[in-house]
Order: C-alpha cells, then sequence, then structure tokens
C-alpha cells in the first residue's frame, strides 16, 4: 500500500511540472508576439514618415532633361531659318552650294521668301564611284541623325572637260586654264556621259492642326520644309568628307 500511494504521489508532482513549464511556454510566447508587433508598427511608422516628407530635401538630379511642355528639337520653335540666316549660314560653306525655293532656284517673288532646300551636286566617272560616294554621305547623317534626300542620275553633257568639282567648289577648271593660243584655236568639245549625284538638305515638319493638313493638299507650296542649323551643320560635315582622301577618289 505505502509503494502505491508514492507512486501516485509522484505522478501528481510530475504533472505540476508540466503544467508550469506549459504555462511558461505559452508566456513565452505572448511576449514574443507582442514585441513582434511593435517592431511592425514602428517600421510602418517610420515608412510613412520618409513619405511624408517634402520635396526640398529630397535630392534632385541637375543634369537631368527636364520636359517640356512644347517638343521643339531644332531650337527654333517649329519655324525655319529666314532667308538673311541662311544667306549668312550659305557664306561658312563650300562652292556648289544652292539655296532652292519652293522647287527654283531663282528667288523673283517680291517678298522675302526663306528657302525650302539646300542643294549640291557631286560628279562622277562610274555609277559605282557615285554609289559609293553616297554611301560615305549616308553613314556621316546616321552619325548625325539627320537625314537628307540623296539621288544619283546618268547625264549627257556637251563637254567633259568642263565638268568638274574643283571648278564647282571655287578651283579652276579646265576651260578658266586657257591660254592666248587656245584663243586663236577654238577646243574641241568632247560630249560624253558624267554621273550627277545629288544631297538636298531640308528639315521636315508635319502640319500640327487638321487646318495646316488641308492648306499643305491645296497648295504646291513646301510649308512643311524649310532649313535649320541642322542642315547647315550636315553640309558643313559633307565638305569635310568629301575633302577626304577616300571620297576624292571617287570625285570628278
Amino acid at each position: 500500500r505505502q509503494v502505491r500511494i508514492s507512486s501516485t504521489a509522484n505522478f501528481g508532482s510530475q504533472l505540476q511540472v508540466q503544467f508550469r513549464r506549459l504555462n511558461h511556454n505559452l508566456q513565452n510566447d505572448n511576449q514574443i508576439m507582442n514585441a513582434e508587433g511593435t517592431a511592425s508598427l514602428n517600421i510602418d511608422d517610420s515608412t510613412q514618415q520618409t513619405q511624408n516628407l517634402p520635396s526640398a530635401k529630397q535630392k534632385v538630379d541637375p543634369f537631368a532633361k527636364r520636359p517640356s511642355q512644347k517638343c521643339d528639337p531644332y531650337g527654333l520653335a517649329g519655324q525655319s531659318l529666314s532667308l538673311k540666316e541662311c544667306i549668312d549660314w550659305l557664306a561658312t560653306l563650300e562652292g556648289g552650294w544652292k539655296l532652292i525655293y519652293n522647287g527654283t532656284e531663282n528667288n523673283e517673288t517680291e517678298e522675302q521668301v526663306a528657302p525650302t532646300f539646300l542643294l549640291k551636286s557631286f560628279y562622277h566617272a562610274t555609277f559605282h564611284d557615285a554609289s559609293q560616294f553616297l554611301s560615305h554621305i549616308s553613314l556621316l547623317s546616321t552619325n548625325l541623325n539627320h537625314y537628307p534626300f540623296i539621288s544619283m542620275e546618268r547625264v549627257l553633257v556637251d563637254d567633259l572637260s568642263t565638268v568638274s568639282n574643283s571648278a564647282m567648289n571655287g578651283g579652276i577648271s579646265a576651260t578658266a586654264t586657257s591660254t592666248s593660243v587656245q584663243t586663236s584655236k577654238q577646243k574641241r568639245r568632247v560630249k560624253g556621259w558624267v554621273i550627277v549625284s545629288t544631297v538636298r538638305c531640308s528639315t521636315y515638319r508635319p502640319p500640327t492642326t487638321r487646318a495646316d493638313l488641308e492648306k499643305q493638299d491645296d497648295s504646291s507650296e513646301c510649308k512643311d520644309k524649310g532649313l535649320t542649323y541642322h542642315d547647315f551643320h550636315l553640309a558643313m560635315n559633307i565638305d569635310i568628307e568629301s575633302n577626304r582622301e577616300k571620297c576624292t577618289a571617287l570625285l570628278l
């Protein structure tokens, strides 16, 4: 009987110890959960405080491009260069460049109309030379991100001696070196074919309103085209490229 009583007493004491351990573990779990809840609240408060900071304290990149209400990639507020400006810029180019006014070279109107195109022609011996030369111009235009109208054609001329790129650029042609002996005896003309490559610079601005689009359809004037600084900058680079050794070998 004494053994049975002692065994039941030990079992009761073990149960009490287990209940105490369970209560202790529950209290620890509650404390941990409360601590995590307060930490999350502090994090949310800190993020709200950072979001509510004034914009003056936020860092701003001074070199970042600021957007504008009007798209003006050419710096002329959608307009073209005036006649006086085009004539002044034409003086900075090599010889051979011409201003084209609504499809004609001469500005015969009384009003001072601004030119619409800047044009120059180059002469080549073969069609292959012309295509190679225009490939240099196309690569240059791609690098400058400004694209002219380029073409090449086969033309019959009355005198091959008068066709020269050096004479077109202001140099001395074969006819300009005539002496007093040649004046008495007329030089024989040689008719033949040459290849002419043409570079025509202009800046296209599409119409922005329906009224401008209707005016463009009704009239034959090139109101959507004109010259900008980009056209003269491209022409300057074409002069530099055409004077390189690889390109001079492709010209007459």
